[in-house]
C-alpha cells in the first residue's frame, strides 16, 4: 500500500508541477490560448492564465505534505475534473485547438488527453483512498519510486504528442 501511495504522490506532483510550470514559462501565450479557445472568458484571460499555473503548483505541493495532502487530493480531483470537461468542449466545438495542458501546442486534442486524464483521475482517488487508509510512505519508499513516478507522470502530460506520432496522415 505505501509504494502505491509513494507513486501516486509523486506522479501526481510531477504532473501538476510540469504542468504549472510549463504554463508560467510562457505565460502570454497561455493567456493567448485561453482567450482563443474560451470567448466568452476574454475579459478574465490574464486572471484565469495566472490562476490555473498557481493552483497545480500549490496542488502540488499540497499532495505530499501529510496533515493537508486531503485538500490537494480533493483540489486535484476538482481540477482534473474541470481540465477532462474543457478538452471536451475542445474536442467537440474546436477539432484543431491544442490542449493547453503543457502551455501551447501544435497537437490537436484527442481523446488520448481525456484518456489521459481519466488515468489521472484514476491515480488520484486511488492515491486518495490509499493515504487515508495507510500510515505514510517512508523516505525510502519515495526514494525508490521518485523517479519511476515522475517518467509516468511526465509522459502522461505528453501522451496526446505521443500518440500523434502514430496517426496516419492523409496526403491530399
Amino acid at each position: 500500500m505505501k509504494a502505491v501511495e509513494a507513486f501516486g504522490q509523486l506522479c501526481l506532483t510531477a504532473v501538476f508541477l510540469w504542468s504549472g510550470l510549463s504554463k508560467i514559462r510562457d505565460i502570454h501565450e497561455f493567456r493567448r490560448h485561453l482567450a482563443v479557445t474560451i470567448p466568452g472568458l476574454l475579459r478574465f484571460s490574464g486572471v484565469l492564465a495566472a490562476a490555473v499555473p498557481a493552483a497545480e503548483l500549490c496542488i502540488a505541493s499540497l499532495i505530499l505534505l501529510c496533515p493537508l495532502r486531503w485538500i490537494g487530493f480533493a483540489a486535484a480531483m476538482l481540477l482534473l475534473f474541470a481540465f477532462t470537461a474543457y478538452l471536451l468542449s475542445l474536442i467537440w466545438s474546436r477539432s484543431e485547438a491544442s490542449c493547453g495542458c503543457v502551455g501551447a501546442s501544435g497537437t490537436p486534442t484527442s481523446g488520448a488527453h481525456v484518456v489521459r486524464n481519466v488515468f489521472l483521475l484514476a491515480t488520484c482517488a486511488t492515491t486518495w483512498w490509499a493515504t487515508a487508509h495507510s500510515a505514510s510512505p517512508g523516505l525510502s519508499h519515495y526514494a525508490i519510486i521518485a523517479a519511476p513516478a515522475t517518467v509516468v507522470g511526465i509522459t502522461l502530460l505528453y501522451l496526446g504528442e505521443l500518440s500523434s506520432l502514430f496517426r496516419t496522415t492523409h496526403v491530399k
